[in-house]
């Protein structure tokens, strides 16, 4: 059985996270992805890479393998209009195009959506950027922190009146995005394939985060107010709060108050005697009196460790989850059960494992990680050869004009 993309070719010039991710996905799925560097190399390249791992050739970078794993690279020059011409000869070699380049950068290499259908008419383009291809500001540069987090009011939805706003672990709005983008382009394909013709398709950070914030965002649409995080003492209710165990441990609750809830979850924190207690007869009562029902709790839970308390809260079926770090989250037994991680085979370091892409195929054995990212150049002699027929004087050409770089 073949991969559900194998025999579609992929151009990718972009750089970082979001847009690479999801052709990452797509070499998951069999495409064979072609990644366009720079000269010098994608500049994400390195700027994660853990101390703590190995040095040199024995440190492969692994979140720039997560990103790229399985895709061919080169190294092209566009400012030089002969990189340039390259680029859109390799173009005329693909079904689908990404690129996170802004439009004036786009229009300046001749790489805009009007020159590429001149070139491939049922060509499918993929743009990804900060704030979409529409408006005042399609040219403004934008990272997730400022786009994604910032801009579209997730950090304000977050974050307590006064408080500072919180910090996002890395990449969290890239990689949402990049299943955005993913997604359009299946579209892109499909259409293509009904039609014949081809299709531009966008996502952008911006867009993709009021996606994600949504359910605040509807209500601002109607009533104008701004949505933002409650201080715990305020909160809706006791079962949507988390509470720490003696070990240290954090467990977080998502039982609505209503029916038996209240009666299960006293009974898993033993503590039945609160089901008797005047000021908590109530939904109503226990929230005009959260403080203290918050401080019985907090002592309570704190009282013994974690794992005291989670067959009884599984007993009395509450729904809850234990707050993991990273470290935890990677040991975790159901983590490991969904399949969200892979094995690459990397040629230096040998084996080691990644994030794999954030759904299954059933009954699709071809699906998977391909292999390692690519280093930097590491095709490009492979690619100009096989798509473009050049010569190895014509490569050697380029190479000493500063056009290609060959690893």
């Amino acid at each position: 059985m073949s991969a559900p993309l194998e025999g579609i070719r992929v151009i990718e010039f972009a750089n970082f996270a979001a847009a690479p991710s999801a052709t990452a996905i797509m070499a998951d799925l069999g495409a064979e992805v072609i990644k366009v560097e720079a000269i010098g190399g994608d500049p994400i390249r390195g700027l994660m890479k853990q101390a703590n791992v190995g040095d040199g050739e024995h440190n492969p970078d692994y979140p720039f393998q997560f990103i790229n794993r399985g895709k061919k690279g080169i190294e092209l020059n566009l400012d030089n209009p002969e990189g340039a011409d390259i680029a859109r000869r390799l173009i005329a070699q693909c079904d689908v195009v990404v690129m996170n380049l802004l439009k004036e950068r786009r229009e300046r290499f001749g790489l805009g959506t009007d020159e590429l259908f001149k070139i491939k008419p049922d060509l499918v383009i993929g743009l990804l950027s900060g704030y979409g291809e529409v408006g005042e500001e399609i040219n403004r540069p934008g990272y997730d922190v400022t786009a994604f987090f910032s801009r579209s009011g997730v950090y304000g939805g977050g974050t307590t009146p006064g408080d500072a706003p919180p910090h996002a672990r890395p990449g969290s709005g890239d990689h949402t995005t990049s299943i955005a983008l993913f997604g359009a382009l299946m579209t892109g394909l499909r259409s293509r394939d009904v039609t014949g013709e081809g299709q531009v398709v966008e996502a952008s950070l911006l867009r993709t985060a009021t996606w994600t914030i949504s359910l605040d965002l509807v209500t601002s649409l109607v009533d104008g107010q701004p949505a933002y995080n409650r201080p715990r003492e305020k909160g809706l209710s006791a079962m949507l709060e988390a509470f720490q165990a003696s070990d240290g441990r954090w467990l977080q609750f998502a039982m609505p108050d209503t029916g038996d809830a209240w009666e299960r979850f006293c009974k898993a924190l033993d503590r039945e005697d609160l089901l008797t207690m005047d000021e908590f007869s109530s939904g109503r009562l226990r929230y005009q009196n959260m403080p203290q029902l918050l401080a019985t709790i907090d002592e309570s839970v704190g009282s013994m460790p974690a794992d005291h308390w989670m067959s009884r809260l599984d007993e009395h079926r509450c729904i809850w989850a234990p707050i993991n770090d990273s470290a935890a989250a990677v040991q975790d037994p159901q983590v490991r059960a969904t399949g969200a991680f892979e094995t690459i085979h990397h040629p230096v370091v040998g084996d080691f494992e990644t994030v794999a892409s954030p759904f299954r195929l059933h009954d699709a054995p071809n699906v998977g990680v391909k292999g390692p990212a690519p280093e930097k150049g590491e095709h490009t002699d492979q690619v100009l050869r096989e798509l473009l027929h050049l010569t190895e004087e014509e490569i050697e050409a380029l190479e000493s004009g500063g056009v290609v770089h060959r690893g």
